[in-house]
């Protein structure tokens, strides 16, 4: 005898399943993070630059939505992370290199392109395997991370969609590009993490700017992504340079202080 269940009970069954299979959502993010930066190799290997700019841009998209997807479903895993370090690898580590590669390097220096861009690759491997080790919970990054230094190659490859043409100085700019986007990753540079961002915290400054960009970003999407890319980029030596001028305005009004002192002492 077939015993008829209630429709309570189904919805109750059904919502289960959908919970034991929560996982497949935030996965599927990544693959599709992961495919995009696959499409940026093959596109930059065709000569197809801008879009292999756009597909990097679309991995970022996507690399900032599958952790918040995966933490507001409760999803969150090993093998999640895991996961993600590659797909960031392939899609901000090997993807701008190989667009790189032959947007610039290899009509003029070709072995000498190579070794660069496996450069940059070494450097975005480290950076995720730092990261990967590093806490969880962080409000801001050490090293530039791979997402701001591939938005700024894509930025700038957007900007100027076909291939560079072989000359002694746009090798040695987009060599010193290259070498200072890798040194930045490795480095100890503060970058803030955009995922922290409120917009209630934000001054009458900062709106204005956002709302520049935003603006600009509308009239020439080719310069704004450029500007966006490398403003994040040059975010952390910003705070640096801050920080900086901070430690030495202390070091100096300390080193006044002590001086006023001596001066009564001997008085």
């Amino acid at each position: 005898m077939k015993i008829m269940r209630s429709p309570k009970i189904i919805r109750a069954e059904f919502k289960e399943r959908l919970y034991r299979r929560r996982f497949i959502l935030p996965n599927a993010v990544t693959v599709g993070a992961l495919f995009c930066g696959f499409l940026a190799c093959v596109y930059g290997a065709t000569g197809q630059f801008q879009k292999a700019a756009i597909a990097i841009g679309i991995a970022i998209i996507l690399d900032g939505l599958d952790g918040r997807v995966a933490r507001r479903l409760n999803a969150t895993s090993k093998f999640g992370l895991e996961f993600d370090s590659l797909s960031d690898v392939i899609s901000f580590g090997v993807a701008p290199a190989v667009i790189v590669y032959f947007w610039c390097f290899r009509p003029l220096a070709d072995q000498f392109g190579v070794f660069l861009c496996f450069l940059y690759v070494l450097a975005a491997a480290g950076r995720l395997a730092r990261f990967n080790i590093s806490a969880s919970e962080l409000k801001s990054f050490n090293g530039l991370p791979t997402p701001g230094a591939a938005g700024a190659i894509a930025g700038l490859v957007n900007f100027w969609p076909s291939a560079l043409d072989p000359s002694f100085l746009t090798t040695t700019i987009v060599s010193i590009m290259l070498l200072g986007l890798s040194f930045l990753m490795v480095s100890n540079v503060p970058f803030f993490s955009i995922k922290l961002i409120r917009v209630s915290a934000f001054t009458l400054r900062t709106q204005l700017a956002i709302g520049s960009l935003i603006g600009l970003l509308w009239y020439d999407h080719q310069i704004g992504l450029m500007v966006l890319g490398f403003g994040y980029v040059a975010s952390g030596l910003w705070a640096v340079f801050n920080q900086h001028k901070k430690q030495t305005e202390l070091g100096s009004s300390s080193q006044s202080d002590t001086s006023g002192v001596s001066d009564s002492d001997s008085r």
